[in-house]
């Protein structure tokens, strides 16, 4: 870990991590605000309580060798994408995807706002 991301706060280090693979041009970052915050806060309290970002869809077990593979961007997503255009915890999303949910999501953050 870096200097700098020693300094961040366990949600920073989240949302870097998230918009560092988001950057990398294979998935996008879901529309819908809500859902994203929902999976941010999840992955925030799994760093703090167990010390690495397990998708917060996925029980801990505390066996670091199933729980490895609960580690956000988990293996399963690319699959979930692949069938479903959106992982099971909702964070990513398919290009497909982002293009038609981006109208319905800003839509329903507007109303819950």
């Amino acid at each position: 870990m870096s200097v700098e991301e020693n300094t961040l706060t366990p949600r920073q280090r989240v949302e870097q991590m998230v918009h560092r693979y988001v950057a990398r041009g294979r998935y996008r970052l879901n529309p819908d605000e809500v859902t994203v915050e929902h999976v941010l806060r999840g992955l925030t309290r799994n760093l703090i309580n167990h010390g690495r970002w397990y998708c917060p869809c996925r029980e801990v077990t505390g066996d670091p060798e199933k729980d490895r593979k609960n580690i956000c961007p988990c293996p399963q997503h690319h699959a979930d994408i692949a069938r479903d255009g959106i992982c099971e915890c909702g964070i990513f999303v398919s290009e497909e995807y982002a293009a038609a949910h981006s109208q319905a999501a800003t839509t329903r953050n507007q109303k819950e706002a």
